[in-house]
């Protein structure tokens, strides 16, 4: 198939909080010949190179230079060793469709990660995580595309350098990869990921409406129902989930957090660090349900940012700035965003 490149492309398609956004240039390749066929023509016109997947957990500006291009790379293959199920996932497969695909096979360990939008090439990324599961906890490698050298490497759990909504993707090498392939371990063996205090509670309320022993397909529904409940469906108002990422404060800084809020959502994490609902924190300022023109917050997750329609990026993003300083000013707490921010006004 031949590759079209399309110059002054509407993004307002490409992504879930439906930001007009314009981008220089635009493709989407299916296939490896197509990408590096992308890349020479942005190389041969000194183009910067910008990698969307689903567009379900990024910000866009007015403006996008250079050639934005959408990996639609598809198919999975899967090895079974033992207990372990090793899947090979192209990066342009759908996260969600994923999930279900494996628990169609019996295959378990990323249930409680269902219906988290966004294509699987962008789960590293983000190190997407839900409900006391992260993408890092089955995470073996993946295949990126090195645009410094050109090269296909295969990078390790460790070389991902993933943290709490984070990895190396989202620093120093935001713009040097572009992820093609995504390796994961799942297991024949059902093992219940039931701890996050939100889906004990849900769990514990089913068992006392059912007799029947509680499975990864039951936590998966039981997911699902707390997700269509709690965010928004972006398809019908435009938003990207989370907003914001929960704080994370160290041992010290929670003492002084806990002896002024002692009823806040507090979880303890890696080390000595404990994390905080943000939500809870926009939640006790008021502003769940608060709008301001086009933009609020939603009134059923107070974490949900949401473009009720003709939201301008720049309206979106003051609208945001201004929810951190309110934020910062009750708590002294200053909340990062969760979805990456691209282009200019």
């Amino acid at each position: 198939m031949t590759l079209e490149i399309i110059n002054n492309h509407s993004l307002a398609g490409n992504n879930t909080l439906a930001l007009e956004s314009t981008a220089e240039y635009f493709c989407e390749v299916e296939n490896t010949a197509q990408l590096m066929e992308a890349l020479a023509f942005a190389k041969s016109r000194s183009l910067e190179i910008t990698v969307l997947g689903a567009g379900s957990n990024v910000v866009l500006k007015n403006n996008l230079s250079g050639l934005v291009i959408i990996i639609n790379f598809k198919g999975i293959r899967h090895i079974i060793d033992g207990d372990d199920v090793i899947l090979s996932v192209a990066a342009g497969e759908n996260w969600s469709n994923l999930v279900k695909y494996a628990l169609g096979n019996n295959w378990y360990g990323i249930e409680n990660l269902v219906l988290i939008p966004g294509s699987v090439g962008a789960a590293p990324i983000q190190n997407i995580g839900a409900y006391g599961v992260e993408l890092s906890d089955v995470f073996i490698s993946l295949d990126a595309l090195d645009l410094f050298t050109g090269e296909v490497n295969s990078m390790s759990h460790e070389l991902c350098e993933f943290g709490y909504r984070d990895s190396i993707f989202k620093k120093q090498d935001k713009t040097r990869f572009i992820i093609i392939e995504v390796k994961i371990k799942l297991s024949l063996a059902a093992k219940i990921r039931g701890d996050y205090p939100l889906l004990r509670e849900a769990l514990e309320m089913d068992m006392q409406e059912s007799s029947d022993m509680i499975t990864p397909h039951r936590v998966a529904h039981i997911v699902s129902d707390i997700r269509k409940k709690k965010l928004p469906d972006p398809s019908i108002i435009a938003n990207v989930g989370s907003f914001f990422k929960n704080p994370i404060l160290n041992s010290v800084s929670i003492k002084k957090f806990l002896k002024y809020y002692p009823a806040a959502p507090v979880y303890e994490c890696t080390g000595s660090n404990y994390k905080v609902s943000a939500g809870w924190l926009i939640e006790k300022c008021g502003l769940r349900g608060f709008r301001s023109g086009n933009v609020g917050m939603s009134s059923e997750q107070a974490l949900v940012l949401v473009n009720y329609g003709n939201a301008t990026p720049r309206e979106l993003l003051q609208f945001s700035e201004s929810i951190r300083q309110q934020v910062l000013g009750v708590f002294k707490i200053s909340l990062e965003l969760e979805p990456s921010v691209y282009g200019y006004f």
